[in-house]
C-alpha cells in the first residue's frame, strides 16, 4: 500500500514485539514516577472537607473558604506536577478504576447532605467523612493506577 506516493513500511513481528515491550517498560517507569507524596492526599482531604463544609458558612465566610480551597487545590496540583513532572488527566481516573468514582460520589453526597441538613454538627461530621474518604480512597486510587500501569492494562 502507498500513501501520498510513498510506500507504507510495516514493522516485522520482532520489531512490533520490541516496540510493545518498550511501551510496557515506559509504563512501569511512569508508574514509579507517579508515587504520590504522603502529604498530597492529606492536603486534598483538608481542601475537600473545607469546600464541602463551606456550604453551611455565612455568605462572606463561604466566599473566603472557596477562595482558600481553590487556591489550596491549585497549590497541591502545582506541587505534584513540579515533583513528578506529570499532571492529572482523564487517563488517571480511568486507570484508578472505581476508587476515584467512589471518592467523587462521597464528595457529591456530602454536598447534598449539607444542603439538606443545616446543622453544625452534621456539617462537621460530613467534613470529617470527606477528609477520611479522600485520604483512604485517594491512596487506593493511586495504588490501583500504578498497578494497572505496571500490568499494561489498557483503558478506553
Amino acid at each position: 500500500m502507498e500513501s501520498n506516493g510513498e510506500p507504507t513500511l510495516r514493522p516485522s513481528p520482532d520489531e512490533a514485539r520490541a516496540s510493545l515491550d518498550e511501551v510496557r517498560r515506559m509504563e512501569a517507569v511512569l508508574a514509579d514516577r507517579m508515587v504520590t507524596p504522603w502529604w498530597y492526599s492529606t492536603g486534598l482531604g483538608l481542601v475537600e472537607a473545607l469546600l464541602v463544609s463551606s456550604i453551611a458558612f455565612p455568605d462572606w465566610l463561604r466566599a473566603l473558604a472557596l477562595v482558600i480551597g481553590l487556591a489550596g487545590l491549585g497549590v497541591l496540583i502545582g506541587r505534584y506536577q513540579r515533583l513528578t513532572g506529570l499532571g492529572m488527566s482523564k487517563q488517571y481516573f480511568a486507570l484508578a478504576g472505581g476508587w476515584s468514582v467512589a471518592l467523587v460520589i462521597v464528595i457529591l453526597v456530602g454536598f447534598g447532605i449539607n444542603l439538606l441538613v443545616d446543622r453544625p454538627l452534621a456539617t462537621a461530621a460530613i467534613a470529617m467523612v470527606v477528609f477520611v474518604a479522600t485520604v483512604v480512597l485517594g491512596r487506593r486510587a493511586d495504588n490501583a493506577m500504578r498497578y494497572r500501569l505496571r500490568q499494561g492494562v489498557q483503558v478506553r
